[in-house]
């Protein structure tokens, strides 16, 4: 029987992972097994994409971003070269269909996979594939469910599920809005309860909620909406996401917590905030607080966020709340400077926030930014041509060419160097001895164990050299090399981490097998996991997109 083989391609392979790449299993739910048998599942991140046990004719589907985009093409060289059919999706085959087609592979997907996934499958099978489907936005009520059954619980820090897609805002440096829409589309409530009941069958204590906004209708956001009719549809919207953090209060197991990501407008909404932490069981949140000036804000068309003061005191209220905040802030954006980004790292220090990444500013594909940038590379030097931007792109697609992001720009206030040097310094002290025991002693929640303060020290510490200068990605880990001691960091954080919070059931009347091998043979782990418990359920949904 052709086999289907699903590949989340990472240009480095610690062994383990933070967070499950959501798209790998909902998509493997979308395989027509009556057709091809449950399809394999290879996420880099955990081990080595193996060709030698492709077979011709075998259907190879690979999810890039425009981050891990170079290694999924290596994957598709390397399954061509076995004769296998490739079929390409993500968020940047969404946003470059031609280019994926142009690097070898056979046919592309755009937009969701959910249903479009199926029907490659089929087509290829028949020996009629097209070069191109178009998946567009599925629907929430339609959105496939995810094959928890194939994921191995004991190499992920947390698994991922999906309660709404989409988000109202059009921040400029975001393709979410451009590719996902900017109408909120909400999962049915069973589907999403069922899959967190699953996976705290499978162990699970924590569980990563992976909208790209959580509280994409609260009362901040609807008071700042202009049209009329929009602002009715928010109304419903936050009216069904009470409703729907009722009935998970109810139904779900009350053993497992949630983290997610949201705009700091959350604190608009008291009603809805108390409901995140009291009925969703909210423990932590990335709250994109870009930058803490009102220049930068107005850079990345956040406007409405808080800036200063006014953005500690908003993340101070959401910790009082008992939800321990991530911040996510921008180095780079177009108003920065070096005073400016030294200032910033001073407020994120004194936020009070647990946890916080700086990103380096990068003009994504898809965003606005990359499409205004873009534009004024082309028309440089024209007369009449007045350029949107100061800082420009240095290279046409630089995703190809291997380069740090920070190479990418030219930045307007800033030589690399110095912006390279700021965002060192910005991980650096954060991520300090000195400040991890500062916020152990006066930040950690009073309720903390011994253990879970250790756990947090560890896992700062791992957090710091795994994602530094790039942040948090649910695709695959951005670092092309790590070494032994980020390695056993890892291993430590995750170790620590299932010793004090994950429930594991592994032997206790759970079945492990092996597949066959299509990841690296030298791995000491086994090569895929399948779980199959005495009572299983069935997961959630996504798209074909992280």
């Amino acid at each position: 029987m052709t086999k289907v083989v699903l590949v989340n391609p990472s240009v480095c392979s610690p062994g383990y992972s933070f967070i499950t790449p959501r798209w790998l299993f909902v998509i493997a739910q979308a395989t027509p097994v009556d057709l091809v048998g449950d399809p394999v599942i290879v996420d880099e991140t955990l081990d080595r994409f193996n060709p030698a046990c492709i077979a011709p004719g075998d259907i190879i589907g690979i999810g890039i971003s425009s981050g891990n985009c170079l290694a999924g093409y290596r994957v598709a060289r390397a399954a061509k070269s076995r004769g296998a059919t490739v079929i390409m999706g993500g968020v940047h085959a969404t946003i470059f269909p031609d280019e994926p087609l142009e690097m070898g592979a056979d046919a592309v997907i755009t937009g969701n996979g959910d249903i479009a996934w199926r029907a490659a499958v089929r087509d290829a099978l028949h020996g009629t594939l097209r070069k191109r489907y178009d998946g567009g936005r599925v629907p929430g009520n339609a959105l496939a469910k995810a094959r928890w059954d194939l994921m191995d619980p004991r190499r992920y820090l947390f698994p991922s599920v999906q309660t709404v897609a989409g988000c109202p805002e059009n921040c400029s440096f975001c393709s979410v809005w451009v590719t996902d829409g900017r109408r909120p589309r909400p999962r049915l409530t069973d589907q999403v309860i069922e899959e967190v009941t699953e996976l705290y069958n499978l162990g699970f204590r924590f569980v990563i909620f992976a909208d790209d906004n959580f509280n994409p209708a609260t009362l901040g956001r609807i008071a700042r909406e202009p049209s009329a009719s929009r602002r009715k549809d928010l109304e419903k919207l936050r009216t069904e996401r009470l409703h729907f953090f009722e009935e998970y209060d109810r139904a779900a197991p009350k053993g497992i917590f949630g983290c997610t990501q949201m705009t700091a407008e959350v604190v608009s909404d008291p009603e809805y905030l108390s409901a995140m932490y009291h009925k969703m069981r909210i423990r932590q949140a990335l709250v994109g607080v870009e930058s803490y000036s009102r220049e930068g804000l107005e850079s990345a068309n956040k406007p409405w966020n808080p800036a200063g003061e006014n953005m500690i005191e908003a993340i101070q209220r959401i910790q009082a709340t008992g939800i321990v905040v991530l911040t996510s802030i921008i180095c780079g954006l177009e108003s920065d400077t070096v005073q400016g980004l030294q200032t910033m790292r001073r407020f994120a220090l004194d936020s009070g926030a647990s946890i916080a990444q700086f990103t380096i500013y990068n003009p994504l594909p898809g965003t606005k930014d990359y499409y205004e940038m873009m534009a004024d590379r082309q028309h440089a030097g024209q007369p009449g041509y007045a350029p949107k931007h100061k800082t420009r792109i240095v290279h046409e697609k630089y995703w190809l060419m291997g380069r740090r992001l920070v190479d990418t720009i030219q930045h307007a206030n800033m030589t690399t160097d110095e912006l390279v040097s700021e965002n060192r310094k910005c991980w650096d002290e954060f991520y300090s001895a000195r400040e991890i025991l500062r916020r152990i002693r006066t930040g950690m929640p009073s309720q903390w164990s011994v253990g879970g303060r250790i756990a947090y020290f560890v896992s700062s510490i791992a957090f710091r050299r795994i994602f530094a200068g790039h942040g948090v990605a649910a695709d695959s880990i951005r670092k092309e090399k790590m070494g032994l001691l980020t390695r056993l960091l890892l291993k430590l954080s995750l170790g620590c981490y299932n010793r004090v919070y994950k429930h594991r059931r592994l032997g206790l009347g759970v079945q492990v097998t092996r597949a066959a091998g299509v990841v690296g043979a030298a791995s000491a782990e086994p090569h895929l996991i399948k779980i199959e418990t005495e009572a299983p359920t069935e997961g959630a949904a996504h798209r074909m997109r992280k």
